[in-house]
């Protein structure tokens, strides 16, 4: 692996930071959990107090934002060593990862039932909270540090932290982590469960002074055993993985709702060219046939699963859920909730999903797919890779590049047809996506991202992924296409190292995790048991 990208970050690490401290002012190179700051909290479940110790210490040795880079470690008064570790992750839009000084909160009463929180401190896991690095931090003398692979980075650093004390720690059992997320935190989540101990990481672990990780005199990276930063299973709600083609994904499926809707004028971005939207969406849903048709998929039946019947694999994952949701709910029920008012007024089912009177059903996913985007509206193409862009909608293009640019489009469409001037894309570089990625720095961007997604460690099945998966995406969630998720569902389902796949769409939801707490938590103790 080349690591002249990872060197560079390094330098400019050691000028800026020439001795690093903590939040409190101590040195950071010690990482040993008997530094660690410790306060005792009294909180309430179900009104029911609980004493809580609270541990808080810097997680790596040279950390180059010491205020972020700190872990909060929670143990309840009933927790053992045979414990359980929920690993909490704060990342929303791959933004939101600043140091949460709030998992727990004095005095505050938790739901023993339908909140996360309550239900671990009833059952006694010890719950682990962290900041780390993120896109959405401010250039240190023109460095942009929170760049992949840090966030990544971080979290696996926290995680090695963990075992690197594990005689220390007073409960927990570092051997079943389970990580879990929401969203961004849900990608999150979803990467480190399937990315254990992959050495595209070591180069930046060992950077921060990540536990265990060394660096030989032939220059080969290495990790000590006991200190890997794998997890034992993961809990993620809506991922927002595969960025690499997730701009693609998203048109491949939305792409004729995306025009019908705008002939019948339901759709509309002020400001936004429509024609510019429809060419982008024409060449991108293009660009996703080519992506799906090479990645070797099976379905259930052990047939190829290519772009010519991924949707009809969707639309099965979708009836799996309609058949529990029947089951759970029935089907008076079910019409309420289609019709349930919104923001933008009551829903009509539009025949997505009609119950005959014999008890069957007709799914269609097609106006699936127009129901979902006549009530929330689309994002426009490109979804997710559009800085430079005639749209600057969400985007995470500040994820990626190298570290003295603020952002660089992170697929063939927006490299090509970037505008703005930013040292980045076809307009200043003169060179083509695929030429670009047979430079230094594309090899680099190309590995930036494989670093933030799951589905390219779950198919190349080197690394030590987790055994246990539950992963939710809720059926009215357009954040992004049920076919991201749809992979990944089928490389969880197919992956000889899952030992438990529980994954799938749930009904009607929209962008949103830990609504299923109850479910989620009992799949978890069984796993336990």
């Amino acid at each position: 692996m080349n690591t002249t990208f990872y060197k560079a970050i390094l330098l400019a690490f050691t000028v800026i930071f020439p001795i690093s401290l903590t939040a409190s002012g101590r040195k950071a190179e010690n990482i040993n959990f008997k530094s660690a700051e410790k306060t005792v909290l009294e909180v309430f479940v179900d009104g029911q107090p609980v004493k809580v110790d609270r541990y808080v210490d810097n997680y790596v040795k040279y950390p180059n934002r010491p205020q972020d880079q700190l872990i909060n470690i929670y143990v309840p008064e009933n927790a053992t060593k045979q414990s359980p570790v929920m690993f909490y992750v704060n990342n929303g839009g791959w933004i939101a990862n600043s140091y949460p000084d709030r998992t727990l909160v004095d005095g505050n009463d938790y739901d023993g039932t339908y909140d996360k929180i309550g239900v671990a401190l009833k059952e006694g896991y010890v719950l682990v909270s962290y900041g780390c690095r993120s896109r959405a931090d401010e250039p240190v003398d023109g460095h942009y540090l929170g760049h992949s692979p840090a966030t990544m980075t971080d979290t696996k650093a926290a995680i090695r932290y963990l075992r690197h004390n594990r005689r220390f720690i007073p409960a927990g059992d570092v051997d079943k982590i389970f990580i879990t997320g929401t969203s961004g935190g849900g990608a999150l989540s979803t990467v480190i469960a399937a990315s254990g101990n992959s050495p595209d990481y070591l180069p930046s672990l060992y950077e921060i002074g990540a536990a265990g990780v060394e660096l030989d005199k032939d220059g080969n990276y290495w990790s000590k055993p006991g200190c890997g930063d794998n997890v034992f299973g993961v809990i993620g709600y809506c991922p927002i993985t595969d960025l690499g083609h997730a701009c693609a994904a998203y048109e491949w499926l939305y792409g004729d709702t995306r025009r019908i809707m705008y002939v019948t004028g339901e759709m509309k971005y002020p400001g936004v060219d429509e024609d510019s939207v429809i060419s982008a969406s024409a060449a991108l849903a293009e660009d996703y046939v080519e992506y799906v048709d090479a990645l070797g998929l099976k379905d259930n039946d052990g047939n190829a699963l290519t772009s010519a019947n991924l949707k009809d694999y969707i639309a099965g994952l979708m009836i799996e859920e309609i058949d529990r949701t029947i089951a759970e709910l029935g089907q008076e029920q079910m019409l309420k909730d289609i019709a349930k008012k919104t923001r933008r007024g009551t829903r009509v089912n539009n025949g997505w999903l009609v119950f005959n009177e014999d008890g069957s059903y007709e799914y269609d996913l097609d106006k699936h797919l127009y129901y979902v985007a006549k009530y929330t509206t689309l994002k426009p193409a490109p979804a997710f890779s559009n800085k430079g862009l005639f749209v600057t909608h969400m985007n995470e293009d500040s994820l990626f590049g190298i570290a003295d640019v603020p952002y660089c489009p992170f697929n063939e469409y927006s490299w090509n047809n970037d505008k703005e001037i930013n040292g980045v894309g076809k307009d200043e570089t003169l060179l083509t996506w695929d030429e670009y990625l047979e430079t230094e720095d594309g090899k680099n961007l190309a590995l930036q991202i494989k670093m933030t997604s799951a589905i390219d460690y779950l198919l190349e099945g080197t690394s030590d992924i987790a055994p246990y998966w539950y992963v939710r995406h809720g059926m009215d969630d357009r954040d992004t296409s049920f076919a991201v998720e749809a992979i990944l569902f089928n490389a969880v389902r197919n992956n000889p190292k899952i030992t438990d796949s529980n994954v799938g769409f749930a009904w009607l939801l929209h962008h949103s995790g830990d609504y299923d707490v109850p479910e989620a938590y009992s799949w978890l103790q069984k796993i336990l048991k």
